[in-house]
């Protein structure tokens, strides 16, 4: 029987919605090449507002998004027939509790095309037991199975190297995330650069789940 995921849906959907549009309204970064950000975010806020012990993660990832095609998103390179990851080739994903949870996996389809491969990727909820990963990337097989290795030394060269615009972006997040069912309070960002400017959620909408 299929576990029930550590953090509901909406939870789910409100974390990734805050941080997609902060990302969108800064005009810094781009969102879907803004792993490290999510899971920032997405364990700032489960430490802050949910009192979970989550950790940033970050290293190489696998997941099967298309089982007819035999499609796995890769993240991370090949290397003479060894996976591996360096700070030019990695994703990054938080974890709590036993559970793996990626908050950009609704638009990780949206860098795959960018990439240059046209492969439809819904826009899902990846959020899964560590328990149950695969061995390797050669085990995966099926529809959602995934492949992750936490490369510690990476993960904190990564957020030791986040300037101060990545605070207080971070800053902003936390500010303006409310626990569904509540709604969002209304919140302006602004800089010396293009000004104040209102908030407004406007993420991809999730189609389901991993």
């Amino acid at each position: 029987m299929a576990r029930s995921p550590l953090l509901p849906l909406p939870d789910y959907q409100r974390i990734y919605q805050i941080t997609y549009s902060v990302l969108e309204a800064s005009e810094i970064a781009i969102a879907h090449r803004a792993c490290i950000f999510f899971a920032s975010v997405g364990a700032l806020i489960l430490r802050d507002q949910y009192s979970l012990p989550a950790t940033i993660s970050a290293g190489r990832m696998a997941l099967m998004v298309d089982e007819q095609k035999a499609n796995v998103v890769v993240y991370g390179r090949d290397e003479g027939g060894v996976f591996v990851n360096d700070a030019q080739a990695f994703h990054a994903w938080v974890e709590c509790e036993g559970w793996l949870i990626d908050f950009m996996s609704p638009i990780m389809g949206v860098a795959m095309r960018e990439d240059g491969r046209d492969w439809k990727v819904p826009r899902r909820m990846l959020q899964k037991p560590l328990s149950d990963r695969r061995e390797s990337l050669g085990a995966i097989q099926h529809l959602g199975d995934f492949y992750v290795d936490h490369d510690r030394s990476l993960t904190e060269s990564l957020i030791d190297s986040q300037n101060v615009q990545f605070s207080d972006l971070l800053n902003v997040c936390q500010a303006w995330f409310r626990r569904p069912p509540k709604p969002v309070k209304s919140l302006a960002m602004g800089d010396s650069h293009a000004g104040t400017r209102k908030l407004v959620l406007r993420a991809p909408s999730i189609e389901g789940v991993w």
